[in-house]
């Protein structure tokens, strides 16, 4: 019996076990399924999901080939789930700058 079990509690445990590529399949499955449905609830989570592992696979070198398409379509739920988008996308931003400005003063230090 072959069933797929898409949900965003195995998305979840996914994304915890390291299985990023799984888990954003998982969260571009729901994100379809949400749009065919035309079901509000939980995008904001869902396009939250698809941010983190775009980031977290792209970190890995491994960026999704569809990534950009699956996360910059527009999903039910209005201007507060595009909001959500942007400020997920500038605090993975704000931490890439905190880690490059923290790896210059550790060479700095060991340089002097």
């Amino acid at each position: 019996m072959s069933q797929e079990f898409n949900t965003l509690e195995l998305a979840r445990i996914y994304e915890a076990q390291g299985y990023l590529q799984d888990a954003f399949e998982m969260y571009q499955a729901l994100a379809e399924e949400s749009r065919e449905k035309d079901s509000r609830e939980k995008v904001p989570e869902i396009n939250a999901g698809l941010h983190r592992m775009e980031a977290a696979l792209q970190r890995q070198g491994n960026p999704p080939a569809n990534a950009l398409e699956s996360v910059e379509s527009p999903l039910p739920g209005g201007k507060t789930a595009h909001l959500l988008e942007q400020w997920l996308m500038l605090m993975v931003l704000q931490k890439r700058v905190a880690l490059v400005q923290s790896t210059k003063s550790q060479f700095r230090g060991h340089a002097g």
